[in-house]
């Protein structure tokens, strides 16, 4: 399962435990609309950072860790505190995912920009020839 399957898991939980009515309760107040969370779950749309930071302002129970990596549980006990560790540690991963994802963009801009640069090899013309014949000077 990926992290959009995920994320829409959590929406649908939300949903079930009479949390949130419908998708766009949720998207009104994660701040988008119904098409892109529609988007997320058929898959034509990838779950952003921003998007995962507003879930867990709105609901803090929300586990971020388990939408991106799918390790531990969907629903944590909120911390009374935003200057709990537990929230620190989030804003860290989300921080860290973000950056990662700036340095993929940065990477792959880089390799199109030496794949433009690279010169195309000449290859000589008859460089694969069989015949035994030689020519002289």
């Amino acid at each position: 399962m990926d992290e959009n399957l995920r994320f829409i898991a959590i929406i649908d939980s939300l949903k079930e435990k009479g949390i949130v009515s419908d998708y766009v309760q949720i998207a009104k107040e994660l701040e988008t609309n119904k098409a892109a969370i529609s988007d997320i779950k058929a898959g034509r749309k990838k779950l952003s950072i921003d998007l995962l930071r507003r879930l867990k302002k709105s609901y803090p129970s929300c586990s971020i860790e388990w939408v991106v990596t799918g390790e531990g549980s969907p629903f944590i006990t909120p911390q009374p505190s935003s200057d709990t560790p537990s929230s620190q540690n989030t804003e860290l991963f989300l921080n860290r995912i973000a950056e990662q994802a700036e340095e993929i963009g940065r990477l792959k801009a880089r390799i199109e920009e030496l794949e433009r640069e690279r010169p195309v090899p000449i290859t000589p013309k008859y460089v694969h020839s069989t015949s035994k014949e030689t020519v002289e000077p």
